[in-house]
């Protein structure tokens, strides 16, 4: 049947906007893109969902959850099930459970008979006309990427003796549809659900535990909660050893709202200081890239244990080729003698995990690129290791043309999680470097 993934506390001054994403195979471990994307898009917008269902191909089951959405949601949003297959079932779902017929739309069936035509498809299949069916009273919204147009609905829904005012929006389930058709229909129109000003902001940290950062600004929580009581509200979020601290503020008036957010900024970089590294969608690549820039530098790495992923992730950004030299993959330790000069007597006597090798990786592959800095990573992943080298255990070596230094660390966690974390040491490093 149906499968929850979020609830929020229900706020009956609120009005609630929900999503039920349509599909079987949702039930079987395929990613709810849409519901991410969505969720996103509101937040950005300071709202939030109060409701996000994943129900399958069963008319009975999505039946069911539409009357538990009309009963407590006033906007509601599904994707998925528009298909033109037997087992797309939302518009005869939702016409049967509000008690309206469906009729064939003229226009609709033309356009997408116009959508096959430029395809070079003389004849559309007869399987599609299904597309073509509206809800009565449904607003049609067009699909410029697909055959399966969008509808709104808006109506009455009567609970006992009260009425209240529904809105209903059905749209195609794959995102490259989906996505368009809703900020063209839905982002304005959801805009007149916000009641006042809310506004949503991020400060992304480094360096901290998520129990240490939670620690550190319990004051400042505190004294918002006394100041401005339910109109502040404040939230954690740890990820690929990254944790964000999100806070949220409401208020009739966008100027208050504003000066509230500035103030909690600094109140929480007073408190983090330095491990605050960005906000909002920053990310350490992208803001040791914007250093780099202003400072005019260059760096390179030389990658053992991460196998590249260092490049990768600093490549990510869009113009990093005014900062970006290179990265050496010396994954053996031939390779680690052969291009980066490391010496086979320090290699013998300290291993190639040592703060040793470390250093000679990071000096090398500064002469080689001739960049302005340079940082080397070396350590084990797993599996294996040993009592005195365990899995986890980590060297990045940084040079550049005044001094050549090391950093030990211990990463926990699995292989993945240990490379992600050396990544994001790296870079963090390559911050602090040239912010200070």
């Amino acid at each position: 049947m149906q499968k929850t993934l979020r609830l929020h506390k229900r706020n009956e001054n609120k009005q609630l906007i929900e999503l039920i994403c349509t599909g079987s195979e949702l039930l079987s471990g395929k990613t709810n893109t849409n519901a991410a994307y969505i969720g996103l898009r509101l937040s950005s917008m300071g709202l939030e969902l109060s409701f996000a269902t994943n129900v399958g191909d069963r008319k009975q089951d999505l039946i069911q959850e539409f009357k538990r959405a009309f009963e407590r949601s006033s906007v509601i949003i599904t994707t998925g099930g528009l298909g033109p297959t037997f087992d797309d079932i939302t518009v005869e779902s939702v016409a049967e459970c509000l008690n309206r017929e469906i009729y064939l739309d003229k226009k609709v069936l033309k356009s997408i008979k116009e959508y096959f035509s430029k395809r070079a498809v003389t004849s559309i299949p007869k399987i599609n006309e299904r597309q073509a069916n509206i809800i009565r009273g449904a607003k049609v919204l067009k699909n410029h990427l697909g055959t399966a147009p969008g509808q709104m609905l808006c109506f009455e829904f009567k609970d006992g003796e009260k009425k209240y005012r529904r809105t209903l929006f059905l749209f195609p389930g794959p995102p490259k549809e989906m996505q368009p058709m809703f900020e063209e229909n839905v982002e304005s129109f959801l805009k007149s659900y916000l009641m006042g000003v809310k506004k949503n902001s991020v400060l992304r940290v480094f360096g901290l535990a998520e129990s240490d950062v939670a620690e550190r600004i319990k004051s400042v929580i505190e004294e918002a909660n006394s100041n401005y009581g339910k109109a502040v509200e404040f939230g954690i979020l740890a990820n690929d050893s990254i944790v964000d601290v999100k806070f949220s503020v409401s208020g009739g008036d966008e100027l208050f709202v504003d000066k509230i957010i500035k103030n909690l900024k600094l109140e929480v970089n007073n408190v983090l200081k330095d491990n605050i590294f960005g906000s909002d969608s920053d990310t350490l690549a992208f803001v040791v890239g914007r250093l780099l820039i202003e400072k005019k530098k260059t760096v390179s790495f030389a990658e053992s244990c991460t196998g590249g992923k260092i490049a990768a992730t600093i490549t990510d950004v869009p113009g990093s080729s005014l900062y970006f030299k290179s990265s050496v993959v010396a994954y053996s330790n031939e390779s680690k003698i052969k291009l980066l000069g490391v010496k086979k007597e320090t290699l013998s006597s300290f291993g190639a995990v040592s703060k040793e090798t470390a250093k000679e990786m990071a000096k090398g592959v500064l002469k080689l690129s001739g960049s302005d800095y340079a940082f080397s990573a070396t350590g084990i992943a797993g599996p294996g290791g040993t009592k005195e080298k365990p899995v986890g255990l980590v060297y990045i070596g940084f040079a550049d043309k005044k001094k050549t230094e090391s950093f030990k660390f211990n990463f926990n966690g699995t292989r993945k999680d240990i490379r992600e974390r050396t990544v994001n040491t790296v870079l963090d490093l390559l911050r602090r470097t040239e912010a200070y």
